[in-house]
């Protein structure tokens, strides 16, 4: 895995910039899951986020997403809370929550 950023530095950049994507995203919370967060990405992976926003961002949250984009320089794959707790409703996504359950590692 040459080459890859690892779990905890994605996590500490992450924590460095928390205060900033707050102010200018309405940002709660924020966490990683996926193939970077079980430690196991291949070169093309992009990185698993989730996001609790204050408030809808409309047409901001691909300003946010490449935001993050930036930070982490990967490709950045970015759903909300909402969409998460979506999937533990709906018994045909029910194994996909429960996979990113598994996974996640909040930016605290």
């Amino acid at each position: 895995m040459a080459g890859f950023m690892t779990r905890e530095q994605m996590l500490q950049i992450l924590r460095e910039h928390l205060p900033e994507l707050r102010t200018r995203f309405g940002v709660r919370r924020l966490a990683l899951y996926g193939s970077f967060a079980r430690g196991t990405p291949s070169e093309h992976s992009d990185v698993d986020l989730i996001v609790e926003l204050e408030a809808p961002l409309g047409l901001r949250f691909v300003e946010l997403a490449e935001e993050l984009e930036c930070l982490l320089g990967r490709r950045i794959d970015l759903a909300t809370v909402e969409t998460y707790r979506r999937s533990w409703q709906d018994p045909r996504r029910r194994h996909i929550a429960e996979s990113i359950e598994r996974d996640l590692c909040y930016v605290e």
